[in-house]
């Protein structure tokens, strides 16, 4: 049987908890592009991510999943754009709780579904959110083209959780996927 390489990108804002989201998946063996983070005013965490954050996780024999985290910084947008040419699924991360997230979310799943290899997108609410509050950001965000998509919700601090996250989005995805 053909080895099979899929390939994830989680995008979102600056501070979602992307590199996290790997770091926890993949501990040690997590590649991290961050360096100090210089814009206080954008957001107040002490590092950044500038390039692309990459974690492998095998998913059975056949099997991999790999996982990149980008950058959430808008003059980033060239980086995430690359990724996404590369990426067969996206989970977009949000915190609901956040003025523009509905808006932001949305962009972000339009921009997902640009890119010619992407076959799945779903959205990861990130951060603590009662069930009537996700419901709620899932039903307003379906109202917007092209976002009618899966929302889950996972602490990205949680490995168990994460995984629970990659392989909801990897059954999803179609196993014509080639190395």
């Amino acid at each position: 049987m053909q080895h099979l390489i899929k390939r994830i990108v989680l995008v979102g804002p600056m501070g979602i908890g992307k590199t996290t989201a790997i770091r926890s998946l993949c501990g040690s063996l997590a590649i991290e592009c961050e360096v100090p983070n210089l814009d206080k005013q954008a957001h107040a965490k002490e590092t950044t991510t500038v390039g692309l954050d990459f974690g492998e996780i095998k998913l059975d024999d056949n099997d991999t999943l790999q996982v990149y985290g980008c950058p959430g910084q808008e003059r980033y947008d060239f980086v995430r754009e690359w990724a996404l040419s590369l990426a067969f699924g996206a989970i977009v991360m949000v915190d609901i709780h956040e003025p523009n997230a509905l808006e932001h979310t949305a962009t972000l799943i339009q921009q997902c579904f640009r890119s010619p290899k992407l076959q799945v997108v779903v959205v990861l609410i990130s951060r603590p959110a009662s069930a009537a509050q996700q419901e709620m950001f899932t039903v307003r965000l379906s109202n917007y083209p092209q976002c009618a998509v899966p929302v889950l919700s996972a602490d990205p601090r949680n490995p168990a959780q994460m995984l629970d996250t990659l392989d909801i989005i990897a059954a999803m995805l179609l196993d014509e996927t080639p190395a």
